[in-house]
């Protein structure tokens, strides 16, 4: 009897290697109302001008399904610092916040 009776004989590259099977990947989506991932949402453009007859003009850029833009006039001067004034007032009432 010689050293390898009794022993199996390893035969090379015929065995192939035990795998451990993948975790299905989980399907990640995009949470565009909750997602942190979220940086800045939608904004329309706003334009501020002066109009031809004179009044402070806010204009808002239509969406996609709008026929048109939405317009804001100011007529006066004052109207305009009151609408400021507005602004401001809920701007610092968010900064106490």
């Amino acid at each position: 009897m010689t050293e390898l009776d009794g022993q199996m004989p390893l035969a090379l590259g015929s065995a192939k290697p035990a795998r451990a099977t993948p975790e299905p990947e989980q399907k990640w989506t995009m949470d565009w109302v909750n997602g942190q991932e979220v940086a800045i949402e939608h904004q329309a453009a706003i334009a501020v001008y002066t109009n031809a007859a004179g009044g402070i003009a806010i204009r808002q850029e239509r969406s996609w399904d709008e026929e048109e833009d939405t317009f804001i006039v100011l007529s006066t001067p004052e109207a305009a610092r009151r609408l400021i004034a507005a602004i401001q007032r809920e701007l610092a009432a968010q900064e106490r916040k």
